[in-house]
């Protein structure tokens, strides 16, 4: 059976991207996207609380490159990508595990940083699209 590794989120940047040079001259950048799931009130009349959660993304290449140009702190970002899991042993020798988005596809969803910058809106690395193609919104077929 196939298995699939696919993330898509939409959240706010917490802090600049942070830009790494590797040994063989690759551009890397790292950055936290903050989503929020909306608290709710029941039928008893109880809440539930909004949960935040802090996601860590990882750019390689171009995307890096448009990274340290473009997104800042607070920017809205649509990403895509695959889940990968790291691990390190700390100062203790202490194994430790993250989890992180390698992004594929990064969109600044942000119409005043888009404004400001004269980047292009959408970012994304060259994949190949497997019979799928995005609908036109101005589709006279859509029913909306």
């Amino acid at each position: 059976m196939a298995s699939v590794n696919q993330v898509t989120i939409i959240g706010y940047v917490g802090e600049d991207p942070k830009i790494i040079t590797t040994s063989n001259g690759k551009t890397m950048a790292t950055l936290t996207v903050a989503t929020t799931e909306r608290g709710y009130t029941k039928k008893d009349g109880s809440t539930s609380e909004d949960r935040t959660e802090w996601h860590n993304i990882v750019l390689f290449g171009k995307l890096a490159e448009i990274a340290r140009d473009y997104i800042r702190k607070g920017a809205a970002l649509y990403i895509q990508g695959k889940m990968r899991t790291r691990s390190y042993d700390d100062k203790d020798g202490i194994k430790r595990y993250v989890t992180e988005i390698h992004a594929d596809t990064v969109q600044m969803l942000d119409r005043k940083s888009v404004a400001t910058s004269q980047a292009p809106q959408q970012y994304a690395e060259q994949q190949p699209q497997y019979g799928y193609q995005q609908p036109s919104m101005n589709d006279p077929d859509l029913p909306f």
